[in-house]
């Protein structure tokens, strides 16, 4: 959802370039049926902000524009796939567009076959001439492409329809239908949904709209949103989710249906989520805040939902262990103790049986082929509310230069490390091994291992539906480490990483990410932000760490053949690889200059998130340009990154 509205968002940042102008509020135009709107208030000032901040220099840099005008053209089909169908160029629209740009997602309940629609609604002030010729132009190259255009009118408004040859496998007509009211042109892909809009523009609305909707307003009113910010946005979780899946025209894959699942359990009490988005400001490129709304405090919450359950006691220092290697850290809050049995409903729901999460524990505990521990007296009692999170990448980058590792505090690291030797030795795919003096056990999935963690009963019924045969080997995840190092369950995807991590804490009393300058700049810039306000959980990003392993393995052309865990996990989650066709990318990377080209324009941003009583605050920053700091995260080079972990690689050493 989040990749949706921020791809709108960064699509129609780099084309706007007009004036001001104060018409009509969108809000007022579109139906409280909307479960999405991302609103630009003026596109003059976006453009204007924009300009200011680093991306805007990178993207004009000659030396990546072909490569940033690939990105846009795939920011272009990631919104169709979201739905996109009014047929308007990025280009064309900055022609016309004088004052605010808003898109909506809108659900439609009542008509089965369709239960979706786009609404556009795009300020023209003094923008005739203009936009006449984008109309006859739009009219134009929907001919070539075969459209049937008719003539339509509405409350004495003319309506143009464009219907376009119907497509492989869809069932419906895609029709695009605009009009221009009041100076705003107002589009959809349904008739209904359009007149309703210019009924509204004419002040004759029979219906209420977004702007008197009581969820709408009181996230607003929670967000305290300022209304000086180039970005709005507000959604609707399940609400978004049920119309971008029907966009997608496909059914639920496996034995639940994960929406319905969802909503059963009381999901829906999670109402919206808005933001604000201010650009080039004097200390950031992007400053980002908003609110998630919840129903009541979250003991009021259905059960499930207490999954949810993040204290504001998240710890501020960063563990010994962290090196000043990595390119993200997050650190979180979660009441384990009392959250992790929240999940029992959800658990049967998605099984689709009762009792699957006690039969679970149970077999866990007495099953002779199993662990035999007990998860609620001898492991949930041992773990603590700190999780910490991080990420960053091998040198020299390949395409498994990726890591990551998970750590969660535990009180009693000699009970933890027996119950963990217990469970893994039931694992047949699981070695114990030892690096820097410390038992770690990795689990490597073999081809022929009899241990199957794939998907393959999903894929099939896929497959049966008409789909791609399951892929071979499709594991969650084909290796991964795990051991309790210094009061630490760690999980990582590599088991050197476990190793570095071990070999760092041995070396100092602190972190030596706490004194990098990079790490400083962005701690410095968050605490400015929540004072001393405690937070549920914090994350910085070096980006000019986190973004080089993507720009080498693009370069290289092997960006696709890369693996971490958690786009594993996410892709597991999300989709089937067999359900997306790969783009082919249209950028030789091999024509891409060095990374140490553009890593002067990647500043370090970070994010904090609030517990409140009916729900979260959160907020993020990317620092903008300080010329009196090193533009550059260190190290930056193969041989720097090198000589850097080296002390911990020997330390490492395998026995």
């Amino acid at each position: 959802m989040v990749r949706t509205l921020f791809s709108f968002v960064c699509w129609l940042a780099c084309t706007c370039t007009l004036q001001a102008a104060a018409p009509k509020p969108a809000y007022e135009i579109l139906p409280q049926t909307t479960q999405a709107v991302v609103l630009l208030p003026d596109s003059e000032v976006l453009a204007e902000r924009w300009g200011r901040t680093q991306l805007s220099l990178l993207a004009d840099d000659p030396q990546v524009r072909e490569f940033w005008n690939d990105q846009q053209q795939q920011i272009e089909e990631k919104l169709t796939s979201a739905g996109w169908r009014l047929n308007i160029q990025p280009r064309d629209l900055s022609d016309v567009v004088q004052g605010q740009i808003a898109l909506a997602w809108i659900e439609r309940r009542e008509d089965v076959r369709k239960p979706f629609a786009l609404g556009l609604v795009v300020d023209v002030i003094n923008r005739e001439a203009q936009t006449r010729q984008f109309l006859m132009k739009l009219d134009n190259q929907l001919k070539e492409r075969g459209s049937k255009r008719t003539q339509l009118k509405h409350a004495d408004v003319d309506i143009a329809q464009h219907r376009l040859p119907h497509l492989k496998g869809e069932l419906l007509p895609q029709d695009t239908f605009y009009a221009v009211v009041n100076e705003q042109m107002l589009a959809s892909d349904d008739l209904g949904t359009l007149q309703a809009m210019i009924e509204a523009a004419l002040g004759k609305a029979t219906g209420d709209k977004l702007d008197k909707d009581p969820t709408f307003l009181a996230a607003r009113e929670q967000l305290q949103i300022s209304k000086e910010g180039q970005v709005e946005y507000f959604a609707r979780p399940l609400g978004f989710a049920r119309v971008l899946r029907a966009i997608s025209g496909k059914r639920p894959g496996g034995s639940a249906d994960v929406l319905a699942v969802l909503q059963s359990q009381g999901f829906e009490s999670i109402k919206a989520v808005c933001g604000e988005i201010n650009l080039g400001q004097e200390r950031f490129d992007v400053k980002h805040r908003g609110f998630v709304l919840a129903d009541g405090s979250l003991k009021q919450r259905p059960a499930a939902v207490q999954i949810l359950d993040f204290p504001n006691d998240v710890r501020r220092e960063v563990p010994n262990w962290v090196s000043d290697r990595v390119s993200s850290l997050f650190a979180t809050s979660w009441n384990v103790k009392e959250a992790f049995w929240k999940a029992e409903g959800l658990v049967d729901a998605m099984a689709g049986e009762p009792k699957v999460f006690q039969e679970i524990i149970e077999g866990i505990r007495v099953d002779p082929t199993g662990p035999q521990i007990d998860i609620r007296k001898d492991v949930i009692p041992l773990l603590t509310n700190e999780i910490y999170s991080v990420s960053d990448a091998k040198m020299p980058i390949d395409i498994n230069s990726r890591r990551n590792l998970i750590a969660l505090r535990v009180v009693d690291s000699g009970r933890m490390s027996k119950i963990l030797d217990q469970a893994m030795k039931t694992e047949p795919d699981a070695k114990e091994m030892m690096l820097g003096g410390q038992k770690i056990w990795k689990v490597k999935h073999e081809e022929d291992s009899e241990l199957d963690l794939s998907f393959d009963a999903e894929f099939q019924n896929f497959a049966k539906q008409g789909g791609a045969p399951p892929p071979q080997n499709d594991r969650l995840l084909s290796s991964w480490a795990i051991t309790v190092y210094d009061g630490y369950l760690m999980f990582a995807s590599h088991e050197e990483m476990i190793g570095e991590a071990i070999a760092q804490a041995k070396l100092t009393g602190a972190s030596p990410l706490t004194q990098q300058a990079d790490y400083q700049r962005i701690t410095e810039a968050l605490a400015g932000e929540v004072a001393n306000a405690p937070m549920c959980a914090w994350r910085i990003n070096r980006s000019a760490l986190a973004y080089r392993a993507q720009y080498e393995l693009f370069k290289s052309g092997k960006l696709q053949d890369s693996e971490s865990m958690f786009a594993m996990l996410l892709e597991h989650l999300v989709q089937n690889k067999s359900e997306i066709p790969q783009k082919k990318t249209l950028v030789d990377g091999a024509k891409l200059p060095a990374f140490e080209m553009i890593s002067k324009y990647l500043e370090p941003s970070g994010t904090y998130i609030r517990t409140v009583d009916n729900g979260w605050s959160f907020g993020s920053v990317l620092l903008a340009k300080d010329n009196g700091q090193p533009a550059k995260a260190k190290p930056q080079d193969a041989a720097e990154a090198n000589a850097a972990v080296k002390p911990l690689q020997n330390a490492a050493k395998t026995r």
